[in-house]
């Protein structure tokens, strides 16, 4: 049995290499998930439904000439005959018919001032990379992945841009040239034992007496949360990757009996159900939405009894405040359904990854107030992605109507 979940625009496109691909595929049975079936053209459906019954549909000539509107593709004509048709192959299943309620979400932006000491590292660390970014010529050591992954890093704490730096300067690539002033930056980075963010934590703790969840990328930033936070007299559970098994287990159950919070890694984001608790903060921020959904989705989602509180800490002037600005001011992240991000996201028309489109524009930018007019624009076409997406939505509704439900 195939089981396809494509994204919606090149598979319902005979054109496309995955449409061609999957056609030609020998099944004996065909599974095909989809959101949005039609996006642009009534010929989607067509397309997608010859991938599950070719022939149920007659010829794309026929179909339009049958069932499209002259004038306006998105318009069927015919409309009892067309869902008889397909009615042998197509179940849909809606939030509002499967009987599913999810508590509501609240999310609140925490913005937090560096230090004096925090923001000269900041700016130090940052136009290294941005220099490295825009170089015509790369350096092994200092390639872009990495160089994206160290701009997070020192978004995310003090400690773990200097773990990132001391591993640059064990590369032996490393250019002489350049390794004097990463040295010169992972001793500062090592020697910052001060952050704003974390003492802004310890003061939502306070404020917020219930479990929490606390999410990081970084294992640096891991460890030294958990050393101040036990230095403050909490009871902490640790999640990460490296954690065999059992010990993973171990970790859950502890945070499900004793432990008031949990420090997860992105691990802890991937097929974990934390339901029982119902806060989450977000020390750090992806620079990718879905990660962020992903994350909220632990506790977010069936099961939980209570609303799910999200906080979201940001050091301003960084690009995390920007990015966390765009996703609340255009997207309204945090008041969507689970699940629609991603669709939004799919209607930008971008081969490349949402944190790569950002570290573009942030690398391009000539000052603070460029990368803001950058991510302005940004904004706009997330925000005609999202009036897209809704569009396609209401065209479900009028197309397929309240037929398709699952018998029983």
């Amino acid at each position: 049995m195939e089981v396809l979940r494509p994204r919606d625009r090149f598979a319902a496109h005979r054109q496309t290499a995955i449409w061609k691909f999957t056609s030609e595929i020998q099944k004996q049975f065909i599974l095909l998930l989809t959101a949005t079936p039609v996006q642009n053209n009534l010929e989607e459906l067509f397309n997608l439904v010859t991938l599950l019954e070719p022939g149920l549909l007659s010829t794309k000539r026929d179909f339009s000439q049958r069932f499209i509107s002259k004038g306006d593709k998105l318009t069927p004509k015919n409309v009892d005959e067309l869902h008889t048709l397909l009615s042998e192959v197509m179940v849909r299943n809606r939030r509002s018919t499967v009987g599913l309620q999810f508590t509501q979400r609240f999310a609140r932006t925490e913005s937090v001032a560096m230090t004096g000491a925090e923001k000269a590292l900041y700016d130090a660390v940052a136009a290294l990379v941005r220099d490295q970014l825009r170089a015509e010529t790369k350096t092994t050591a200092l390639n872009r992945m990495t160089l994206i992954t160290l701009q997070m890093a020192l978004g995310s704490s003090s400690a773990a841009a200097a773990a990132m730096l001391e591993n640059l300067l064990d590369k032996p690539i490393l250019p002489d040239c350049q390794r004097q002033s990463i040295l010169e930056l992972a001793g500062r980075a090592s020697l910052q034992d001060q952050s704003a963010k974390v003492d802004r934590l310890l003061r939502l703790l306070d404020e917020f007496p219930d479990k929490l969840v606390i999410f990081t990328q970084f294992r640096a930033t891991q460890e030294m949360l958990r050393c101040r936070l036990v230095q403050a007299g909490h009871d902490v559970a640790v999640f990460h990757g490296g954690l065999s098994r059992l010990g993973k287990e171990g970790a859950i159950e502890h945070f499900r009996e004793s432990a008031r919070l949990m420090i997860c890694t992105e691990s802890g984001s991937e097929g974990r159900n934390l339901q029982f608790a119902h806060g989450l903060c977000n020390f750090d921020l992806p620079w990718n939405p879905m990660k962020i959904e992903q994350r909220i989705g632990r506790l977010s989602r069936i099961g939980q009894k209570r609303d799910v509180y999200v906080f979201n800490f940001v050091a301003a002037g960084t690009v995390e405040a920007a990015v966390l600005h765009l996703l609340e001011a255009k997207l309204n992240m945090f008041e969507l359904v689970i699940g629609e991000v991603d669709m939004i996201l799919g209607n930008l028309d971008e081969e490349k990854e949402f944190e790569d489109i950002v570290a573009d524009e942030w690398a391009a930018a000539a000052n603070a107030d460029e990368f803001a007019a950058r991510m302005e624009m940004l904004g706009n076409r997330l925000l005609a992605a999202k009036v897209a997406y809704f569009q396609q939505c209401s065209q479900d509704e009028k197309l397929f109507g309240n037929r398709f439900a699952p018998e029983g």
